[in-house]
Parts: structure tokens; C-alpha cells; sequence
């Protein structure tokens, strides 16, 4: 049987559907959304803040100009700290006690206040909102621009020219002591009254974003509690002991633990205010000082400063924070 060699072969047309596109599930998106959303800030916590720090860590205890490991800066710390004669023991000794008594009244005096006033503000007084711009102001501000407004309502008159608003009334009722009027350095360079002058600025400008998260923690409680009291004669006042601050605990001693955490790092009133002053200075300044010519660059002796107060301050937050815990709950509602 012969075959035509021409004969062609004609195929069944494919009737498969062609195949789809393979598309990541809901779950693989978000967690790429999520990678991709956290990659720069990582980034910068690594170059910023991580990398720092370990390099901190390394040059403690290393020799100046030196990779070779030692403990020599701990040792000069330690004489320092406890020889009288040593160069920066009266320096360093007036760091430490400033910057608990910094955040003593932080905590002791400024905490109070703010809460107490977020309290009045969220009941709604009289021009409430009128009081809500002059408190949040020195948040909005800055730390430089109302630095620089203290700095100018405080400037001392020099010869028959006018000092600053404040200056003139405390020279008016007697409140300026006679030294610090004839010394020419004003309240803030004389050392007598440049760390007071740093304090003050503190309880000035500690009102604004400490308030608006103590407001917000008040604004997340029923009304209905608020309204149950009155009904049962709770006063005004009793309302906020009894009331108010067992509710917002865990915000009061949150912005607590926030402002211990800074006890040895900060410096930035002090440096505006009183960077001459030696008798105002602060842990944070004395590290910084360190750091710079006019004072004896020694980053490697700044970085084992640096160390010793974190090895401190680190098991104390810990402290206080399980204390805070013990005396306050956290509560639904």
C-alpha cells in the first residue's frame, strides 16, 4: 500500500486554557510592604545609633590614638571622681549632683504640674483653649527659640541700657542679688544662680508635649465615669486623685521611665543657656566637653564616662519602673 509523501497531517486544535499568572497571596504582599516600609528606618537605627554606640563601647577602653585594650580611662574616671586634687574632679562632681537635681524637680515638680493642669484644661474651664496655645507654644517652638526668648527676657542691662523685660522687673522688686548685678554676667553667667536660671527654663518649657499626651490618655475615659461621680458628690479635686490618676497610671509612669532614660544625656538648656558656667554643667555637657579642643579632646576618656553612667542608669530605670508598676495597674475601661 503506497503512501502520498505529500499528504498533511492537520493537528486538533488546542482547546486548554492558557495558563494564568501566579500572584503573591495577601499574606507574601504585606509582609514585602512591611520589609520594604521598615528597610530605611533600620537602616538609619543601625548607622545612627547602633554603630555609634558599639564604637563608643570600643574606644572606652582603648589608649588615644591606640587600638590597644585597656582600662586606663575607667582609672582616670575613678580619680576623677573621688581624688580632690585631680583636675576635673570639681567639674565632675558638680555634673552628677546637677543632673539629679534636674530631674528631680523633672519628675518631683514639672510631672505635677503638667498633669494637673492637662486635668483643668480637659475639664473644659474658661478660655481653655487660650491656655492650650500658651502651654503647647514652647513645644511647637523648639529648644533653641525659646532658649533664645529666656535668654533675651532675662538679658541684663548693661550700664544705663535697659536689660530685658523679666531682668528690669526682678531689679524693680529686689529679686536679683546685689553680687550677680555688680558681677555683669547676669542670672546666667554667675555661679550662684546660672543652674537656678536652667531649672526655671525647664519648668517653662516641660508643660507642652507632656500635656498633650497626659490630655489624650484623659480624653480616652468614659464621660459616663466623670458623670457617675458628680451624682454621688465626687468633688472637683477628689475626681483627679481618685479618679483621674489611677486611670492614666501607666501614661504618668511611661513619661517618667522617658524622662529618667535621659538623666545622663542631657545637656541642650545647658548648652544655650549657661555654656560657660561651670557650676551649671550636667553629665551630658561634661561628656561633651570632653569631646571638644577647648576642653581637652579625650573622646576615649568621654566614651568610658559614657559607659560607666549607662552601666548605672540602665539597672536603676529597671528599678524605678518595677517600683511604678507596683504602685499602679494597668486598667481596661
Amino acid at each position: 500500500m503506497e503512501t502520498n509523501a505529500n499528504t498533511q497531517v492537520i493537528e486538533a486544535p488546542n482547546n486548554k486554557a492558557p495558563k494564568k499568572k501566579k500572584h503573591l497571596s495577601r499574606k507574601a504582599s504585606s509582609a514585602i510592604f512591611v520589609a520594604v516600609m521598615l528597610l530605611l528606618p533600620l537602616v538609619q537605627f543601625a548607622i545612627f545609633w547602633i554603630l555609634p554606640n558599639f564604637n563608643s563601647i570600643l574606644l572606652a577602653f582603648q589608649k588615644r590614638n591606640s587600638t590597644e585594650f585597656t582600662f586606663l580611662q575607667f582609672e582616670t574616671f575613678w580619680r576623677d571622681l573621688t581624688d580632690v586634687t585631680s583636675r576635673d574632679h570639681t567639674l565632675l562632681i558638680s555634673s552628677i549632683v546637677n543632673s539629679l537635681i534636674f530631674f528631680a524637680v523633672n519628675i518631683f515638680v514639672c510631672t505635677p504640674i503638667v498633669l494637673f493642669f492637662s486635668y483643668v484644661l480637659f475639664r473644659k474651664v474658661p478660655a481653655h483653649g487660650v491656655f492650650k496655645v500658651i502651654f503647647y507654644l514652647p513645644s511647637i517652638l523648639g529648644l533653641t527659640v525659646t532658649a533664645t526668648m529666656f535668654l533675651f527676657v532675662f538679658k541684663p542691662g548693661i550700664g544705663n541700657s535697659l536689660g530685658g523685660p523679666m531682668w528690669e522687673l526682678f531689679k524693680t522688686f529686689g529679686w536679683i542679688p546685689k553680687d550677680v548685678i555688680d558681677s555683669g554676667k547676669g542670672l546666667f553667667g554667675h555661679t550662684e544662680t546660672g543652674f537656678i536660671m536652667v531649672i526655671a527654663y525647664s519648668i517653662w518649657t516641660c508643660v507642652g508635649l507632656n500635656m498633650i499626651m497626659f490630655h489624650g490618655a484623659m480624653k480616652r475615659i468614659p464621660n459616663e465615669v466623670f458623670e457617675s461621680a458628680e451624682l454621688d458628690g465626687v468633688g472637683f479635686f477628689r475626681q483627679f486623685f481618685n479618679i483621674v490618676v489611677p486611670l492614666i497610671w501607666p501614661t504618668i509612669s511611661t513619661l517618667i521611665i522617658f524622662s529618667l532614660s535621659g538623666i545622663f544625656v542631657s545637656y541642650g538648656a545647658v548648652m544655650i543657656l549657661t555654656p560657660n558656667n561651670s557650676e551649671s554643667s550636667m553629665i551630658g555637657w561634661f561628656i561633651l566637653q570632653k569631646t571638644t579642643s577647648p576642653y581637652g579632646k579625650d573622646p576615649n576618656y568621654a566614651a568610658a564616662v559614657g559607659v560607666v553612667f549607662t552601666c548605672i542608669g540602665l539597672p536603676f530605670i529597671l528599678l524605678i519602673k518595677k517600683l511604678l508598676d507596683k504602685i499602679g495597674s494597668n486598667v481596661e475601661y
